[in-house]
């Protein structure tokens, strides 16, 4: 989905930089509850040093205290939460299609995805719920382009949106 994003924010040539969470803090063993947001802290903070207003951070949240360490490390003035939703069935099929064939995690990723779909439905602080149930990537992407039409053209989110205020 954030490529799909992505793609729209460069068509309109909207300076931005994309982050995925799980990329920069994926390790084995994992990383410590107090590790894994140092990654994503340095490497959001050196994009706006580089000048990038607008970060587009991905990160699959199980938590409330997962998406308030999340929003920390990212550090943002002001952000908007916007959480991608769809049915037990089309995220499990998803899961399978995406991961690689014999992966012995697939089993316990299933499961936590079930497991945790009410939780994350609970998550507070969150801007717009979109629904990807039989929609495309490209879709979804404008609808949240569309949801924050001058916050993105500026490169920042309005005021209404800051984080933790």
């Amino acid at each position: 989905m954030s490529t799909a994003l992505s793609d729209v924010l460069v068509a309109d040539d909207v300076r931005h930089a994309s982050v995925e969470v799980e990329a920069l803090t994926s390790a084995h063993p994992a990383l410590d509850d107090d590790q894994w947001t140092a990654p994503v802290r340095a490497v959001c903070g050196l994009y706006r040093e580089f000048g990038y207003e607008l970060l587009l951070a991905t990160a699959t949240v199980e938590t409330q205290p997962d998406l308030d360490a999340v929003l920390a490390a990212i550090d943002a003035d002001q952000h908007a939460v916007v959480r991608l939703e769809a049915d037990t069935d089309t995220l499990r099929t998803r899961i399978i299609e995406r991961e690689p064939d014999g992966w012995p995690g697939l089993d316990e990723l299933l499961a936590a995805a079930e497991r945790l779909a009410p939780e994350i439905a609970r998550l507070a602080g969150v801007a717009l719920v979109l629904s990807t149930e039989r929609e495309q990537p490209q879709a979804v992407a404008e609808r949240i382009a569309g949801a924050f039409p001058d916050e993105l053209r500026r490169g920042s989110l309005s005021p209404d949106r800051r984080r933790g205020r």
